[in-house]
């Protein structure tokens, strides 16, 4: 039976620099349209990686093979639908850096999740999957992890252009709004012959 080297221990502060290097690759990782929504390219990560660490529905793990830094997961405690109130556990930002893929330490770092997912009595745990990616999906879908929603999306202008395309409306510029117009009676004359006959 195969034994991973890789050790996981929760990450402290001090470790926020050791992980924004292993989160700068997951920078490359998918097409241009999927990290166009990657939050891990944008804003103070140190700032929210902070938050994470210190905040008491999440957490990050940090992955170890021979005390050097191989991975990292990031793990909220989250409600997937806004009327309910089941919780489950969502695994953020799986990253296994490129010389220790294959050797175990995405399957401890799933492990760090499902053990917090028993701690904060959650019944289950998701994973966000580029589709691009299909060596994670594949390792996901292993490990007993199906399709249950998908989430797609769009950028706003060109989804602002898509819907007044649909009106056959011209689409509206950044601030500006469309006047609505009051529906009025159309007079008897107007109407088409045989809607007169009354």
């Amino acid at each position: 039976m195969f034994r991973s080297p890789a050790t996981t221990r929760i990450a402290v502060v001090g470790d926020v620099p050791v992980l924004l290097d292993l989160l700068a690759a997951e920078r490359d990782l998918g097409g241009r349209a999927e990290r166009a929504v990657n939050p891990a390219g944008s804003g103070d990560v140190a700032e929210a990686l902070t938050a994470l660490i210190t905040g008491e529905d999440s957490q990050v793990v940090l992955a170890c093979v021979e005390d050097e830094p191989a991975g990292l997961v990031v793990m909220r405690l989250i409600r997937p639908d806004p009327l309910s109130d089941a919780r489950l556990v969502q695994l953020a930002h799986l990253v296994v850096a490129a010389g220790h893929r294959h050797r175990g330490v995405g399957h401890a770092l799933v492990e760090s999740g499902a053990a917090f997912a028993a701690e904060h009595h959650a019944e289950h745990v998701s994973v966000s999957v580029f589709p691009s990616l299909r060596d994670a999906s594949r390792f996901f879908a292993r490990l007993g992890f199906a399709p249950a929603a998908i989430f797609r999306v769009a950028p706003l202008g060109l989804l602002r252009k898509r819907l007044c395309a649909d009106r056959g409306a011209a689409p509206l510029a950044d601030g500006q709004r469309r006047r609505t117009r009051m529906l009025r009676p159309v007079p008897l004359a107007a109407r088409p012959r045989d809607e007169q006959k009354v």
